[in-house]
Protein backbone atom coordinates (compact mmCIF):
# COMPACT_ATOMS: atom_id res chain seq x y z
CA UNK A 1 0.00 0.00 0.00
CA UNK A 2 1.40 3.13 -1.05
CA UNK A 3 1.39 6.84 0.21
CA UNK A 4 -1.23 7.82 -2.15
CA UNK A 5 -3.58 4.78 -0.83
CA UNK A 6 -2.74 5.87 2.65
CA UNK A 7 -3.61 9.77 2.28
CA UNK A 8 -6.31 8.70 -0.03
CA UNK A 9 -8.25 6.31 2.88
CA UNK A 10 -6.95 9.17 5.55
CA UNK A 11 -9.33 11.63 3.52
CA UNK A 12 -12.14 8.85 3.17
CA UNK A 13 -12.20 8.73 6.74
CA UNK A 14 -12.49 11.98 7.23
CA UNK A 15 -15.68 12.82 4.95
CA UNK A 16 -17.05 8.92 6.08
CA UNK A 17 -16.02 8.73 9.76
CA UNK A 18 -18.70 5.50 10.32
CA UNK A 19 -16.56 4.11 7.42
CA UNK A 20 -13.50 4.20 9.46
CA UNK A 21 -13.80 0.85 11.08
CA UNK A 22 -14.55 -1.23 8.13
CA UNK A 23 -12.14 0.60 5.80
CA UNK A 24 -8.71 -0.02 8.36
CA UNK A 25 -9.97 -3.81 8.41
CA UNK A 26 -10.75 -4.21 4.31
CA UNK A 27 -7.72 -2.00 3.49
CA UNK A 28 -4.62 -4.36 4.79
CA UNK A 29 -6.07 -7.00 2.06
CA UNK A 30 -8.18 -5.29 -0.89
CA UNK A 31 -6.11 -4.43 -3.61
CA UNK A 32 -9.80 -2.95 -5.30
CA UNK A 33 -10.22 -0.87 -2.26
CA UNK A 34 -6.38 0.24 -2.44
CA UNK A 35 -7.16 1.22 -5.73
CA UNK A 36 -10.23 3.31 -5.37
CA UNK A 37 -8.48 5.11 -2.47
CA UNK A 38 -5.27 5.98 -4.31
CA UNK A 39 -8.06 7.16 -7.11
CA UNK A 40 -9.69 9.11 -4.33
CA UNK A 41 -6.80 11.11 -3.47
CA UNK A 42 -5.45 11.82 -7.08
CA UNK A 43 -9.38 12.96 -7.61
CA UNK A 44 -9.31 15.32 -4.54
CA UNK A 45 -5.56 16.54 -5.45
CA UNK A 46 -6.75 17.46 -9.02
CA UNK A 47 -9.82 19.77 -7.06
CA UNK A 48 -6.91 21.34 -5.09
CA UNK A 49 -4.78 21.94 -7.67
CA UNK A 50 -7.37 23.57 -10.12
CA UNK A 51 -9.01 25.42 -7.31
CA UNK A 52 -5.11 27.42 -7.58
CA UNK A 53 -4.51 27.26 -10.95
CA UNK A 54 -3.81 30.33 -12.48
CA UNK A 55 -6.17 29.29 -15.53
CA UNK A 56 -10.05 30.59 -16.81
CA UNK A 57 -11.13 27.20 -16.65
CA UNK A 58 -9.82 25.95 -13.26
CA UNK A 59 -13.22 26.26 -11.31
CA UNK A 60 -14.56 24.13 -13.83
CA UNK A 61 -11.95 21.64 -13.71
CA UNK A 62 -12.45 21.73 -10.33
CA UNK A 63 -16.29 20.71 -10.39
CA UNK A 64 -15.39 17.79 -12.41
CA UNK A 65 -12.65 16.59 -10.30
CA UNK A 66 -15.54 16.78 -7.28
CA UNK A 67 -17.88 14.83 -9.48
CA UNK A 68 -14.80 12.28 -9.97
CA UNK A 69 -14.24 12.33 -6.10
CA UNK A 70 -17.58 11.97 -4.90
CA UNK A 71 -18.25 8.98 -7.50
CA UNK A 72 -14.85 7.30 -5.94
CA UNK A 73 -16.10 7.90 -2.62
CA UNK A 74 -19.51 5.59 -3.55
CA UNK A 75 -17.63 2.94 -5.19
CA UNK A 76 -15.61 2.64 -1.52
CA UNK A 77 -18.58 2.76 0.38
CA UNK A 78 -19.65 0.06 -2.12
CA UNK A 79 -16.69 -1.86 -1.92
CA UNK A 80 -16.83 -1.65 1.90
CA UNK A 81 -20.60 -2.33 2.14
CA UNK A 82 -21.60 0.69 3.57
Amino acid sequence: MGDACRRGAARFALRWPKARSTLNQVLATNVHVQELCEAYEAACAAVEYWLHADSPDGFARADEYRALAASTEQDILDALNC
